[in-house]
Parts: structure tokens; sequence; C-alpha cells
């Protein structure tokens, strides 16, 4: 069920940045992405004055974020949004009584708390429009943090050249309805890939991957290690294996892959 919840929040996401920037997916376990983790330590020569600078010498300016400008651009959402019908359509009545025992039981929260995160996830979509359309191609996955049992929080990982100060902001809705709401926001700006070139890696592998091991059950991209997990089915496991493939796929992807070995299959891709 926890997988559901996760794939649930990233949709919703992943909804927003297509909308925002022609971002694909980008779910807790999302289609497959990559990203380089080769460096070349090799020493340059400085350039002499009039040579030009070689391209990997240039670095990128910095990507200030300002979050009082995220929060001007989501108030304007909000002004627009009858935010109390948007949650309550969401979610059919059935979910609405039962999601929240589902949501506690996987991520280990009481029932109050579940129906607290339930509601920020429904009314947070404005939210992360206008994270995504301040932060722009800059981002490379967007997620809401389940597992944390004592914050609920938006987390949001960047380029490295991102820089926000202070890293954590706290959103508070200003609804009549939700005034007594709020949500933390936190950039880590750890990527040295944006979301879609992740995830023109991830479509350049797949065939590949499934090709080397047809039994692989799953791949998909996680925001929260910002990594490829592949999952392949084996009857045994072997962890020296385990590894050895891990490095292999992470070469032919350009991004770091986690693999998992699973005892039971879940389909045949």
């Amino acid at each position: 069920m926890s997988q559901n919840y996760l794939e649930i929040s990233a949709l919703k996401v992943s909804l927003i940045l297509g909308a925002a920037f022609l971002l694909s997916s980008c779910s807790n376990i999302s289609p497959l992405t990559k990203s380089n983790i080769s460096t070349n330590q090799t020493a340059q020569a400085l350039p002499t004055k009039g040579t030009p600078l070689p391209v990997s010498a240039i670095k990128p300016a910095a990507f200030v974020v300002d979050w009082q400008k995220i929060e001007a651009i989501a108030d304007k959402k909000y002004q627009d949004e009858p935010l109390a019908d948007y949650y309550f359509n969401i979610l059919s009545k059935e979910e609405r009584n039962g999601a929240p025992w589902f949501y506690a039981q996987d991520f280990n929260v009481s029932i109050e708390e579940a129906q607290r995160r339930l509601l920020l996830q429904g009314i947070s979509s404005p939210l992360i429009e206008a994270i995504a359309e301040h932060l722009g191609t800059t981002i490379a996955a967007i997620y809401y943090d389940n597992n944390d049992a004592n914050e609920y929080a938006i987390k949001v990982t960047t380029l490295s050249m991102v820089k926000a100060v202070p890293p954590k902001y706290v959103y508070h809705f200003k609804q009549k309805e939700f005034k007594d709401y709020s949500f933390p926001i936190y950039i880590q700006a750890s990527s040295d890939k944006k979301h879609q070139q992740i995830f023109a890696l991830q479509e350049k592998a797949w065939p590949e991957i499934l090709k080397r091991y047809p039994d692989t059950q799953s791949i998909g991209f996680s925001p929260m290690t910002n990594t490829i997990n592949v999952r392949i089915y084996r009857k045994t496991t072997d962890e020296a294996e385990r590894q050895r493939i891990e490095v292999e796929l992470t070469q032919l992807v350009g991004h770091p892959v986690v693999v998992e070995f699973m005892k039971n299959r879940i389909t045949t891709l």
C-alpha cells in the first residue's frame, strides 16, 4: 500500500511538472532515469589569453531561490482555486473514509496525522505548481516525504547550482478553511542532472537492461534517493552478484542504479 501512496503522490507531481515544463513522470518509484557518475580527474592546462574556456570548465551561474516569489505565485493560484471543492472532488467517499487508515498503517502515524497529510496532498497542487514554475528545469524531482513520522514535507531535488537560503521554507495556507495548515518545503541541491536528462537516460537504457536481465520486474526512478531502482527476480540471492550488477547497470545508464533482488515475480516486462 505504501507504494500506492508514493505513486499517487508522484502522479500529481508528474502531471504538474508536465504542464509546467514538459517533464515526464516523477514518482517515488516512477519511470527510469539516469545520471552521470563518472568524473574526469585529469588536470587541465590553464587557458592562455584569448583562448576560449573548454565547455567543461565553464561553471553554470547559480540559480538563487526566491522563497517570497514562490509564495506569491502560490497565493495567486490559490485565489482562483475553489480549494475545498477541489480537495473533496479528488477522492471518492469510500477513498476518503478508507485512505487514512491505510496510510496510517503504511507510514506508522496516527489516523489523525494520516488525515492531515492526505488533506495537505489534496490541497497542495497549486503550491507545487508554483515551485515548479519558479525552479523550472533545474528540478530533478519533487515528492512528498511520507517516511518521516515527525514531519510531513515537500522535498525538491534540484541541480547543484541552485542556491536556497534557507533550504527550508514553510508555506502557510491563507484560505479560511485551511488557515491552520502549513506545508514545509525543502530544497536539496544535489543532482548533477535535471529531470529531462535523467528520463532520457532511462528511456535509452531500458531495452538494454531488459535484454541483459529478462527477469527484471520493474525499473523506476526514486526521487527520494535520486537513483534508478531495478528489481530483478532471483530464486536465490547473492550479494556479490547484486553489487556486480549494480555497478554494471550504473555504468550502462550513466546514473546511479540501485539493484534489488526479489524472490517472487511481479510481472514479466
